[in-house]
């Protein structure tokens, strides 16, 4: 890697740290007000209209987590015409929208359990964890912007 990578890591460290950070933060919140009771569980039974938001909310989620892909694939593709002044906060703004976007999966395991919570609790909780587990696989790590800027 060239030296002009190299003064991309720590940038990507903290911009990386920070979306992580908030994709295992917010689920953690999230998990806690759930376990403590903090937020009641729903106690309408998932069928009907109610099934139908479930399958919306997957679907919404799906849908963030593609929009995740895609940016995060223009934006690999485009970094080499970027100036290097600019490079860190493109680096940083890309994995801050990411992470935000991929916020979405929390939101809709809250939504869902307020919902039919006490009938569904797996798949609340499958919305819970998507979030850091889709965050861990779809935002592009250093190597893969060191590899964009030397292509």
């Amino acid at each position: 890697m060239s030296g002009g990578t190299e003064a991309l890591r720590s940038p990507h460290r903290v911009a990386y740290g920070a979306g992580l950070a908030l994709c295992l933060g917010t689920p953690g919140l999230i998990a806690a007000l759930l376990l403590s009771g903090a937020v009641p569980a729903g106690t309408q039974p998932p069928e009907g209209g109610l099934e139908q938001v479930g399958y919306l909310l997957t679907g919404f989620v799906f849908l963030s987590a593609t929009w995740v892909w895609w940016r995060s694939t223009r934006a690999l593709q485009a970094f080499r015409e970027v100036p290097e002044a600019q490079r860190p906060s493109v680096i940083f703004r890309e994995g801050l929208v990411s992470a935000l976007a991929l916020e979405s999966s929390c939101l809709c395991g809250l939504i869902y359990w307020m919902l039919v919570g006490s009938h569904s609790p797996r798949h609340v909780w499958g919305f819970i964890l998507m979030t850091p587990l889709l965050f861990l696989a779809l935002v592009p790590r250093f190597p893969r912007w060191a590899r964009a800027l030397d292509s």
